[in-house]
């Protein structure tokens, strides 16, 4: 049966078919684990780098909140935020502090001379506790202001490290699925190969098949005489 199947059945195509078949069958489990691993591996790295600008990110937000203090005290979101703000400021321990620590050195000097309590006295610690506000107000607003540059470098440098983070996230899933439909382009190209060579040994084998019928029926035609009879009439 093997050599017949062989010679008239295509057998000899179809078995190597089947084994092509199989081993582009491995091929594509095999290729698709190895893509699985690389690109599960290659995620997570490139996650794990996007994590590393989260510090930055919140360095940012630390800035900001100084801005956005400075930016209510402005008045730019409104009046009772800026109520808000100047509050924060004049309920600093620190600053009534200076304010106290610079009139008891004004009252000892006027002590001294013997003007405490005399009218100027008066006039010379309210103007002294103007003033020292105003340079403490101005002094606050202006370093609160003065985080708005750390904060836009913080967040800048944040944003370009994780848009480039993302855009190379997509650059990998680009490259997984060129890769995966290229595994299975071949897989398939492999598949076709196998399946023509398995339609060209069933059509080899059909051509002999009949070829061998067309032998036979002559070898039969022969031995009945119908040959010689022919062979007869002609003369």
């Amino acid at each position: 049966m093997g050599f017949l199947d062989d010679l008239f059945g295509g057998g000899a195509e179809k078995r190597a078919a089947e084994q092509n078949r199989a081993l582009y069958g491995d091929y594509l489990n095999k290729g698709l684990g190895y893509l699985d691993t690389a690109y599960g591996a290659s995620k997570d790295n490139l996650n794990s780098a996007l994590g590393s600008w989260a510090p930055l990110s919140e360095l940012g937000s630390k800035y900001g909140a100084a801005t956005s203090l400075g930016l209510d005290a402005l008045g730019v979101n409104g009046a009772d935020a800026a109520k808000t703000a100047w509050s924060s400021f004049t309920n600093n321990p620190g600053t009534q502090g200076a304010i106290d620590a610079g009139l008891d050195v004004l009252n000892r000097r006027r002590a001294t001379g013997g003007m405490l309590n005399s009218g100027n006295a008066d006039i010379d610690a309210l103007t002294f506790g103007q003033n020292l506000q105003n340079q403490q107000q101005n002094a606050w607003l202006s370093n609160l202001l003065g985080f708005t540059n750390p904060e836009l470098s913080a967040t800048s440098g944040a944003a370009a490290g994780q848009a480039a983070g993302y855009g190379a996230l997509s650059d990998l899933a680009q490259l997984d699925a060129t890769n995966r439909i290229g595994l299975q382009g071949n897989f398939v190209s492999g598949n076709a190969s196998a399946n023509n060579m398995e339609a060209a040994g069933r059509a080899a084998g059909a051509k002999n098949l009949l070829g061998g019928a067309l032998s036979l029926a002559g070898l039969g035609l022969k031995a009945s005489g119908i040959g010689g009879f022919g062979s007869a009439l002609r003369a």
